[in-house]
């Protein structure tokens, strides 16, 4: 099986594949915790490429509820929250790709 330490799911069949690379290598992890990790790499993924570098940091301020972004000094520089305003995972569940970008639109407008 390749290396897909560094690997991050953007729809739910790739979660299924991530999940099962995880668990088969020994790590105790739920359907759920892939995503929302996925979330989350993929909004710092967002904000490396918008500004070209690792410069801002993004953390759970609540676990499924709250993306908080910190910029270079660790200053609050915004929040991210589910669009619809249920959970990341359940919009996720819904319409991944539609998350993705929705994310996307977030981190650039923060940025600016």
């Amino acid at each position: 099986m390749n290396d897909l330490s560094n690997f991050i799911p953007i729809s739910l069949p790739e979660v299924t594949v991530k999940l099962a690379w995880e668990q088969a290598h020994g790590k105790n992890v739920s359907e759920n915790d892939v995503i929302l990790a996925a979330i989350l790499e993929n909004v710092r993924a967002m904000l490396e490429e918008a500004l070209e570098g690792p410069y801002w940091e993004a953390v759970w301020q609540e676990t499924d509820q709250k993306i908080v972004i910190t910029d270079a000094i660790g200053e609050p520089a915004g929040v991210i929250k589910p669009e619809n305003g249920s959970s990341f995972v359940a919009d996720f569940r819904k319409n991944a790709p539609k998350l993705i970008n929705w994310l996307d639109k977030q981190v650039q407008h923060l940025v600016k």
